[in-house]
């Protein structure tokens, strides 16, 4: 990265194990492996945030769907649906 003159923000950077839940669980063993480069360590996440979209180790959409419906629940009350004639 140093070629590149890019530099690595550790506070923005995630690490994640992805696979089957039973694969990841006996990777991880707890917290697992973490990821050092250079001085700075990277700890695995619980789930990652990727153009929007939440990843969780399994690759399941359940943290995704529900942070979504989270931010759209205060607005279902106040939209109306008309019948359609």
């Amino acid at each position: 990265m140093t070629a590149n003159r890019l530099k690595l923000n550790a506070d923005k950077t995630e690490l994640i194990w992805a696979g089957t839940r039973h694969s990841v669980d006996s990777l991880l063993h707890g917290r697992g492996p973490v990821l050092t480069l250079g001085v700075e360590t990277i700890d695995v996440a619980d789930a990652v945030r990727v153009l929007g979209v939440l990843f969780t180790p399994d690759l399941a959409l359940d943290k995704h769907t529900s942070a979504v419906g989270a931010k759209l629940l205060p607005a279902a009350p106040t939209a109306t649906c008309t019948p359609f004639t």
